[in-house]
């Protein structure tokens, strides 16, 4: 995949739609694709991208929902669209000025595809901007509470000065990206990976509180059968040998700054959009494709 700038028409190998307005009194999201597809979300007066979101529906309805929700009076709820109380908030302080641009690339609905592609977009969105894009994650930025989902009937908003919220905390940097199409080495996207085990052996190592790990078949990667994160290894390992077997193999990371679950899933992103670069694919079994492994 190519490396050109965050905002081009070509960035990531695919076609993307120019620049639009995302403020539904502009009248112009009418021109969105109704095929399923991947879209991105800028700022006139901030740098790099503020959200890159996905969906198997239609594209313009989802992108014209997270326009009516960040262009509320108040800062809607998580539900329907987990990006849009960050995206209000940010047009609280910044001023309006978001603009939208979208892909619906061949294989768009095909859902593992679509979702490893994104995954991809926001991981190489992150190595260029140093950053996850700001509305990802379900975070919020400094100065404002973050609303609930619906039924729990919470409106956030701005903070008084001084107060913060928890999902203001920074995320975690990109991770390097060192010796990425090895996806079985021991130091694959430049972690410290563990050795091998079978995930019948999993009590055998001595694991870390949280970190990521990945899952194989022996003498089958790459692909990956799955990549994923977790703050508890031994339950987790345990409900993959389920889906997995007890044959396949697992080795995890335990890189610093892991206790936030936000903070492993953009690592998790990272490993899974390295995945899909490198080989125009994600894990055998990620979101759920469990069939592509049940008959091992």
């Amino acid at each position: 995949m190519n490396e050109q700038p965050l905002h081009t028409d070509d960035w990531v190998e695919l076609d993307w739609t120019e620049w639009i307005s995302l403020d539904p009194a502009d009248d112009e999201l009418a021109s969105i694709s109704s095929d399923p597809g991947l879209y991105r979300v800028r700022h006139q007066n901030r740098a790099g991208l503020e959200y890159i979101g996905e969906t198997g529906r239609s594209t313009r309805g989802r992108v014209s929902a997270l326009a009516r929700n960040v262009y509320s009076d108040e800062m809607p709820f998580r539900d329907p669209h987990t990006a849009a109380p960050c995206l209000w908030a940010v047009r609280n302080q910044s001023g309006p000025g978001f603009e939208v641009s979208t892909a619906t690339p061949p294989l768009a609905d095909d859902a593992q595809d679509r979702k490893g592609l994104e995954e991809a977009c926001i991981a190489l969105a992150r190595r260029e901007m140093g950053k996850s894009p700001t509305a990802n994650f379900g975070r919020i930025i400094p100065g404002y509470s973050q609303s609930s989902y619906r039924s729990d009937g919470y409106v956030g908003g701005p903070l008084e000065d001084g107060e913060t919220e928890q999902n203001a905390e920074p995320g975690r940097g990109p991770i390097p990206w060192e010796n990425p199409t090895d996806v079985t080495a021991r130091n694959w996207m430049g972690l410290d990976w563990s050795e091998p085990y079978r995930l019948a052996d999993r009590l055998e190592p001595e694991l870390p509180d949280d970190g990521v790990y990945r899952i194989w078949y022996e003498g089958d990667a790459p692909p990956l059968a799955y990549i994923g994160e977790t703050s508890a290894f031994t339950g987790r390992l345990r409900r993959h040998e389920k889906t997995f077997g007890s044959e396949a193999l697992f080795s995890v990371a335990a890189p610093d700054g892991m206790a936030a679950k936000h903070k492993r899933t953009e690592v998790e992103t990272d490993l899974i959009g390295a995945h899909y670069v490198s080989y125009d694919q994600p894990p055998l079994a990620q979101f759920g494709n469990g069939d592509a492994v049940a008959d091992r």
